[in-house]
């Protein structure tokens, strides 16, 4: 299920130019900006549209042969630092057959549109150079080996701000290969999407194995290093205030006013911090509703026990009176930005890893913004051709 990288890593001279940041995390418009500005960014491999693909597939070729990217083959370990956390995983490709097999698990549904999308775009443009994240339940002789290679100097390095990003170039050596074969299962971080591109355009083009369309590139992370944050709800609702929505809440469970949250704190589990006119208090969710990890998790029981029976919140998806910040937010700039809205703010502490595998491993899904890993792997520091290029 694990293999090797038969691709490309980018030339330490280039790597400042075309290291890209995270895609989806881009503004609208902003991808164009950087794409503009810059045409050595990786970015100009995404594709987003069928028009822009002819473009993409010239950049390709182009920084393949140029020596933007340089070939390589064997193990690389990939380690990334940002906002004071730093994780470091092993780049690998990973069989479709494992994700059709259930051994790479995903915990959110995907879009069969967006999938194809992917699926068109990966096959017109001919490769990828942004990789799939992956969680393995952390193993002491992974650990080891990944150790022994960064405590040498990186092979490649990029630093934006506080992000720090490098790279290293291991051996193929038996050891790693061995140790990594022990793996029986991976779990999707980020990516859900483009696992399940990969597969279509390995289902539709009968990708035999060995064949370059039935791998796609991935980062594998060791479950101990990976770090989640929640999403905040910022709710408003145009037939009530926010005090008419923290009294129906008071009235169905016990609330208590609270000081001013420090932001090393979250809340406990089982517990919701709701913010009204910049004041905060506090609520104990009842038990979860029903058995399996998915209703124990927090974001699960906020839903089943405010948003939906209370605020009348019936999907939570795309109900456009709910909003989502990321955790990354500061509870007193959520607390402003609700306030501004005329709306109430609620905080649930945040899925752990652990959390995100036992749903994983139930065939579930977690609920909608339950879970946001950071930081994201960017793209632009590897790649890798599906073509016979």
């Amino acid at each position: 299920m694990i293999w090797p990288l038969r691709g490309y890593v980018v030339s330490p001279e280039a790597a400042d130019r075309v290291a890209a940041p995270v895609a989806e995390d881009l503004a609208p418009g902003q991808l164009e900006q950087i794409v503009a500005s810059n045409p050595d960014s990786s970015l100009c491999l995404v594709g987003k549209t069928p028009g822009s693909r002819p473009g993409a597939r010239r950049y390709l070729e182009r920084v393949t042969a140029d020596g933007t990217f340089v070939p390589t083959a064997g193990w690389w370990i990939y380690q990334i630092s940002e906002g004071g956390h730093t994780q470091t995983g092993v780049v690998a490709e990973v069989a479709v057959a494992g994700y059709d097999a259930d051994r790479v698990l995903r915990h959110e549904h995907t879009v069969e549109d967006v999938a194809s999308h992917l699926a068109d775009t990966l096959e017109q443009v001919g490769g990828s150079a942004h990789p799939v994240s992956l969680i393995y339940r952390a193993r002491p002789r992974i650990d080891e080996l990944v150790a022994a290679e960064v405590a040498r100097s990186p092979e490649v390095r990029v630093a934006h701000g506080d992000r720090l990003q490098q790279a290293w170039h291991a051996p193929e050596t038996a050891e790693l290969a061995a140790a990594l074969a022990e793996i029986p299962t991976l779990y999707i971080a980020d990516g859900h999407h483009r696992s399940a591109g990969a597969a279509e355009l390995a289902h539709r083009t009968g990708a035999e194995p060995g064949d370059p369309r039935s791998r796609y590139l991935a980062v594998l992370f060791p479950s101990n290093q990976m770090r989640t944050l929640s999403y905040h709800r910022c709710l408003h609702l145009a037939n009530r205030t926010p005090d008419e929505v923290l009294a129906a809440i008071s009235r169905r469970l016990e609330v208590r006013r609270m000081p001013l949250v420090r932001e090393s704190r979250e809340p406990e589990h089982g517990e919701v911090w709701i913010t009204v006119g910049r004041e905060w208090h506090s609520a104990r969710l009842p038990h979860a509703a029903g058995p399996g990890p998915t209703t124990t998790l927090d974001a699960a029981r906020l839903q089943h026990d405010i948003l939906g029976p209370i605020c009348d919140v019936a999907d939570p998806r795309d109900d456009p009176r709910l909003s989502y910040i990321p955790g990354s937010a500061r509870y007193a700039e959520l607390s402003a930005m609700c306030t501004a809205r005329g709306g109430v703010g609620f905080v649930t502490r945040a899925a752990r890893v652990e959390d995100v595998m036992a749903v994983s491993d139930a065939g579930g899904v977690m609920p909608p913004k339950s879970t946001w890993f950071t930081p994201k792997i960017g793209a632009g520091l590897f790649l890798r051709r599906v073509d016979a290029g």
